[in-house]
């Protein structure tokens, strides 16, 4: 069962997998070796508007602190879709761009997880975004 579900799952659409899931949907974020900034233990939840596919809520859960913001998701194909958006509030780094696959590895998916992919931050306008942090969601039942 679990490992058919791994084969007719790989390289699907994101949304639909997500709708499977069910919604909101947890990003769990581990930092990035190379990223040079302390990390603490801090997770994403997605909320899609009732209105639009295309939008969505985020939720940036950092230890005890909460902030939100809205963002914008586009089917890339081939499995793989972006979340692009803005914190409003960060001054340094405001910009951010999450690029998830269902294209996950095996033993990714023995762990649990069923979408993997990077969150990307940085400033847009100058076009410098760095890779720090690895974005996974885990499977309903996990």
């Amino acid at each position: 069962m679990v490992q058919s579900f791994y084969y007719e799952n790989w390289g699907k659409c994101c949304k639909k997998l997500m709708k499977y899931d069910g919604f909101p949907n947890k990003i769990l974020m581990f930092p990035y070796e190379g990223w040079a900034q302390p990390a603490s233990l801090t997770y994403w939840v997605i909320k899609t508007t009732w209105w639009s596919t295309k939008r969505c809520k985020i939720i940036e859960v950092s230890g005890t602190k909460k902030r939100t913001t809205k963002a914008k998701i586009k089917d890339a194909g081939k499995g793989t879709m972006q979340i692009k958006g803005t914190f409003k509030d960060e001054l340094v780094d405001p910009d951010f761009r999450v690029i998830l696959s269902t294209q996950v590895s095996s033993t990714d998916f023995q762990l649990g997880y069923s979408m993997t992919g990077t969150l990307e931050r940085g400033e847009k306008a100058s076009n410098k975004l760095q890779m720090t942090h690895y974005a996974m969601i885990k499977r309903k039942g996990y």
